[in-house]
């Protein structure tokens, strides 16, 4: 027999015997196991249950909830932003019929254009009850003055948001009825209402997903009232604290357009 042969006959070998002894482990393993009574087999899925791999899936499944719910947030943003902008056209679309009517007819009878458009915050919309019966949570009570803020009824969405926050103080959607509060005196044009809700949102609920969003905007409402340096450091820190995002994209776009305008 060459040696090529005796290297051959060698691998058999030792393949042949790793085989045997696996087998024989798991023989011995099957043993054990079997002979394990009911407590000591319950006592091996508790350790099980308290692996590193349990806890790993818990941490997953705790990043997926805090994903689905800023999720939900973004499209509650979009959904404000959406029915703003259709308020908008609505709005502009009435004042067009009008303009249009009172050419036509010459302004001599201007009584019988259409109706002037009444600005969004001033909608003579019936308020929500403070508190909806079998409400615990204020689920209903915050849709119904979310909805008012998304149809641009301002005025009404502010007093039924304020009244959420008397009747609810401890509601999970608190510090979105904050921000939301806000953001309607915000557009509302009370700008230092604005920023003292903006900043009653942060101090009250510092680990809202709404903060940075609320960040921003105090930067804007600084500069709606022209006072440029705090604005700058507001829109600057929001960039330092939320890198590579939405809001410090809009900051860098505000701070640009002060630069522009030479303030």
């Amino acid at each position: 027999m060459n040696n090529k042969s005796m290297k051959v006959e060698m691998v058999k070998a030792s393949l042949l015997a790793c085989t045997l002894l696996a087998c024989g482990q798991l023989q011995a393993a099957d043993e054990a196991l079997s002979k394990l009574s009911d407590q000591q087999r319950i006592q091996r899925l508790e350790r099980l249950m308290s692996s590193d791999v349990l806890r790993e899936q818990t941490q997953t499944i705790q990043m997926l909830r805090q994903e689905i719910s800023a999720l939900r947030e973004q499209i509650e943003q979009q959904e404000y932003v959406l029915e703003s902008m259709k308020q908008r056209q609505r709005n502009l679309y009435l004042d067009m019929d009008r303009r249009i009517n009172n050419v036509e007819a010459g302004g001599r009878n201007k009584s019988v254009s259409a109706a002037p458009v009444p600005p969004p915050n001033t909608s003579t919309a019936v308020k929500p009850p403070v508190v909806v019966a079998g409400d615990t949570d204020g689920q209903e009570a915050y849709s119904r003055a979310f909805a008012l803020l998304k149809e641009g009824q301002y005025k009404q969405s502010i007093d039924s948001f304020e009244a959420f926050k008397k009747s609810y103080p401890n509601s999970k959607y608190a510090d979105n009825a904050q921000y939301w509060l806000a953001e309607a005196n915000y557009v509302s044009r009370e700008y230092k209402k604005a920023l003292t809700e903006f900043q009653q949102l942060i101090a009250q609920y510092p680990e809202s997903t709404k903060i940075p969003g609320a960040r921003l905007k105090i930067g804007y409402v600084y500069f709606e009232l022209k006072n440029w340096s705090a604005a700058r450091e507001a829109l600057q820190q929001v960039i330092k604290l939320y890198p590579d995002t939405t809001v410090a994209k809009k900051a860098n776009e505000r701070l640009q357009r002060m630069k522009r305008e030479g303030h």
